[in-house]
């Protein structure tokens, strides 16, 4: 069941969803089923592939790209090392060119104002502003003593920007019961216009709905290398302090339907 706009609110306010900054920090206020996600800053939330430097470090990225062979510009997708790529070849946005440049980049940053410009078929990760998800059980806490997640949650694009041909967060939509972190957001440019991004703009919705019991994470096959990120390579924020982006790195049930409050 999707929550109303109501029962989103009274869910931020009674703890059950996290949403941080919550929607008045920016006076947009809740849509009838979702509410809006920002983007972050340009320094802190995007980011781009340095493709380049992955090619002349071919030989010595066997892990990361997840085989010893293959052409430039390959990554196995089935055993590649997301976190060894990522710390290592995700870059900060490059300046803007020069008007006569060749080669220019697809994604490049401008100032006054700062912005970021995407052109056709450019591609680049960009965090939410907010922080998003639900309560994170501790198996090593007392069961009583917290929060058993009741929420999933789903990032979606806006329709009236989809129709300019910029696509957002269009493969990965599910935010998982007991996640949260900053929203890192795959975007790329398929349509005619070179579009440009602020921080603070609005970029996607979220919507929420409530699962039938709180998940028994005995079962969860694997840990979540992306919990608590706050960088697009998917670094928690005490990582995220020491190592600058770019630079090598290597149950209970309970219920689960939220009651609105009554007016």
């Amino acid at each position: 069941m999707y929550l109303s706009n109501r029962d989103i609110k009274w869910a931020i306010e009674c703890g059950k969803l996290i949403v941080d900054p919550p929607p008045e920090h920016f006076t947009a206020g809740y849509d009838e089923t979702s509410i809006d996600l920002h983007l972050n800053s340009i320094d802190q939330g995007a980011r781009v592939w340095d493709i380049e430097t992955y090619n002349a470090d071919l030989q010595n990225v066997v892990l990361g790209r997840g085989t010893a062979r293959g052409s430039p510009n390959e990554i196995r997708l089935g055993t590649f090392d997301f976190n060894v790529i990522s710390g290592r070849y995700l870059t900060d946005v490059s300046a803007e060119p020069p008007s006569d440049a060749t080669n220019a980049p697809l994604v490049f940053r401008r100032r006054n104002p700062d912005e970021v410009v995407v052109k056709r078929f450019g591609f680049l990760l960009w965090t939410t502003k907010e922080t998003v998800g639900t309560p994170k059980i501790d198996l090593l806490s007392p069961a009583a003593a917290q929060r058993h997640p009741e929420l999933i949650c789903f990032v979606n694009a806006k329709s009236s920007q989809a129709r300019t041909g910029i696509m957002v967060h269009f493969t990965a939509p599910t935010i998982h019961a007991g996640w949260s972190g900053k929203i890192t957001l795959e975007i790329t440019n398929l349509g005619p216009f070179d579009f440009v991004l602020r921080e603070n703009d609005t970029i996607a919705q979220l919507t929420v709905a409530t699962i039938s019991s709180a998940p028994d994470l005995i079962l969860k096959k694997s840990k979540s290398k992306t919990q608590s990120q706050v960088a697009p390579s998917g670094t928690p924020p005490e990582k995220s302090k020491k190592r600058p982006s770019g630079k090598k790195s290597i149950t209970a049930r309970t219920p689960s339907t939220p009651r609105p409050r009554s007016d």
